[in-house]
């Protein structure tokens, strides 16, 4: 008897392996976790990141702040409820987080703002209050300003709005590229509000936030910026043509005073430039772009060379 269930059991446990085992379907991608944006604090000890996950209500994704030590030491823990917030960057001296929040009126999402937070136990605060919003925090190098994106018109702050009139909701479409990827809303692309550069002073202690000052203008877009080593000037990255869609990626390297001003190119290549970085000292810059490779007739290793000369030129 004892060997007959012996035998059952063996034979039935393949059976029940089989069926734990099972294909993914949909349904599971309510469960995933994703991890995103990581920033390490200036003393290298502890990683602030971005947790995403689906909403309670599996219509789109939360966001949050957790915080990790490096060593592992301890579990990672949340430093922010979310649901949207994303885009943590550490103060130079490591005590302060900036992180953009989208805070929730009448059941619909705000317009992101930046706020400000103690790495340690704290509340959160807001630091800009724009009408369309900020986006990704910069600090300065002394910790006294942060530089972020906007699309707001300065006078489009404090302006308010006449309920009796009516806004259309009509669009005319004069251009050949008009929704994309990524915009709120319905994805409609708005030239009449291109993503600019703004700077706004950090407030000491508990002090109310300082008025935000636009630094860029114009009818194109910027991204990609950081502040010079010494603070005076902050880098960006625009393509400043007319309808850039009909051409090969070709934007450029720029830079401006903190204070506004005309912006001066830096660098060019027949290609996109993407990433950059800033040498330690603070001489010179180091970049790296991506060649309009589709027009490229030399071998790839020239593209190459001409990067390389071009980081020897601003050495």
């Amino acid at each position: 008897m004892k060997r007959a269930l012996f035998l059952a059991i063996l034979l039935l446990s393949p059976l029940t392996a089989a069926a734990q085992k099972r294909g993914i379907t949909e349904k599971d991608l309510f469960g995933f976790v994703w991890i995103a944006d990581p920033e390490m604090a200036p003393d290298g000890s502890q990683i602030a990141f971005v947790r995403v996950t689906v909403d309670d209500k599996k219509e789109g994704y939360a966001s949050s702040i957790w915080i990790a030590r490096r060593d592992g030491s301890e579990p990672p823990r949340p430093l922010t409820n979310g649901p949207r917030d994303t885009a943590p960057r550490w103060s130079p001296d490591g005590r302060q987080i900036a992180f953009v929040r989208s805070t929730e009126k009448d059941g619909k999402p705000e317009p992101p703002q930046i706020y400000l937070m103690p790495a340690g136990p704290g509340e959160p605060r807001p630091l800009t209050d724009l009408p369309r919003g900020a986006g990704v925090p910069e600090w300065s190098p002394d910790g006294k300003a942060i530089a972020f994106s906007s699309g707001t018109k300065p006078a489009e702050i404090g302006a308010k709005k006449d309920p009796t009139i009516h806004e259309s909701d009509v669009r005319v479409i004069t251009e050949a590229v008009y929704r994309a990827n990524g915009i709120g809303g319905s994805g409609f692309v708005d030239r009449d509000h291109p993503s600019h550069i703004w700077t706004v002073a950090v407030p000491a202690g508990t002090a109310a936030p300082a008025k935000a000052t636009q630094v860029t203008s114009g009818e194109f877009s910027e991204g990609t910026y950081h502040w010079s080593k010494d603070g005076a000037q902050i880098y960006f990255v625009s393509n400043r043509r007319k309808e850039a869609y009909y051409y090969a990626q070709d934007s450029d390297l720029y830079a401006i005073a903190k204070d506004g001003g005309e912006p001066a190119r830096v660098a060019s290549i027949e290609g996109g430039i993407g990433n950059y970085s800033l040498s330690p000292d603070g001489r010179g810059e180091r970049l790296r772009g991506v060649r309009a490779l589709h027009y490229i007739a030399e071998p790839l290793s020239a593209a190459v060379a001409e990067l390389y000369q071009l980081c020897r030129m601003h050495a």
